[in-house]
């Protein structure tokens, strides 16, 4: 495992460690999801060529902790959204500064709302083609600080289109990101029966019985514990299908990471 990974990997477990028992103090709900899921079922911890932290809570203690998060994080942590991921909140560790591909941020794990969903094939189908339509538009509005990153032929279509007629000047992005979020919200995690992360990037996969999430389970991760839908296997299989089958090698793709700055003098 190259250094770098390994210690970034390392930080993000050590921020892990500070959400969770803050978690644990204040009666939050968080469950371990994506490829952390994965990384904690498949290898008891983190995918070996990952960078990444996936977390989610439902929609009401997703809430809770941005409205109480500066009154009881640490110095060194702050909360931020992610402006270039809609629906993800950032939990950022302030003193170390990463360089992935072209873009610097400082390392982070990310945390997701889940919200519910409606029953009936008509209902989930319209809603959710209004919740893609207005992500798009969100998305466009803010063309300018969008990732560089590989993309559907359509899609790609679309987003080139976007930028050399100027489109994106004539949405108006504050309107259009509380209009999804008004959609996405609509259904309660609470009271519904199809519950996820709502605009996860994979989707419709993402969506499924509550049942599945029910009581949060601790399971080993690296040298702790970290909690896990109730019925983890069947959440991972409807992401991933096969999920203990390894990648082939040219697969394990991991983020090109540089450190750029450290400076933790003040723990």
């Amino acid at each position: 495992m190259p250094d770098n990974l390994k210690k970034i990997q390392s930080i993000e477990l050590d921020m892990f460690k500070v959400f969770h028992d803050l978690c644990i103090k204040h009666s939050l709900v968080y469950y371990a999801v994506g490829g952390t899921l994965l990384g904690a079922v498949r290898h008891g911890g983190f995918i070996p060529w990952d960078d990444d932290m996936d977390l989610a809570m439902p929609r009401e203690d997703y809430e809770k902790f941005v409205q109480i998060s500066k009154d009881i994080l640490p110095k060194h942590l702050s909360l931020f959204p992610n402006p270039m991921n809609l629906n993800i909140l950032q939990l950022v560790d302030n003193r170390i500064r990463i360089k992935i591909g072209k873009i610097e941020s400082n390392v982070f794990i990310d945390i997701f709302p889940l919200d519910g969903y409606p029953n009936g094939r008509i209902l989930s189908y319209f809603h959710d083609k209004k919740i893609l339509f207005l992500r798009m538009l969100c998305k466009l509005s803010m063309i300018d600080i969008l990732e560089e990153r590989d993309r559907g032929a359509v899609e790609n279509l679309i987003y080139k289109l976007t930028k050399l007629t100027g489109f994106s000047a004539l949405l108006d992005e504050n309107k259009l990101l509380q209009k999804l979020h008004s959609t996405v919200i609509k259904y309660p995690f609470n009271s519904s029966d199809k519950v996820g992360n709502v605009l996860g990037r994979y989707r419709s996969k993402e969506i499924v019985d509550k049942l599945i999430f029910g009581k949060p389970t601790l399971i080993p991760f690296e040298d702790c514990y970290i909690f896990s839908p109730e019925r983890k296997e069947s959440y991972l299989n409807c992401i991933y299908g096969d999920f203990m089958t390894l990648p082939p090698v040219d697969k394990r793709v991991s983020h090109n990471i540089a450190i750029i700055s450290e400076n933790i003098s003040d723990e």
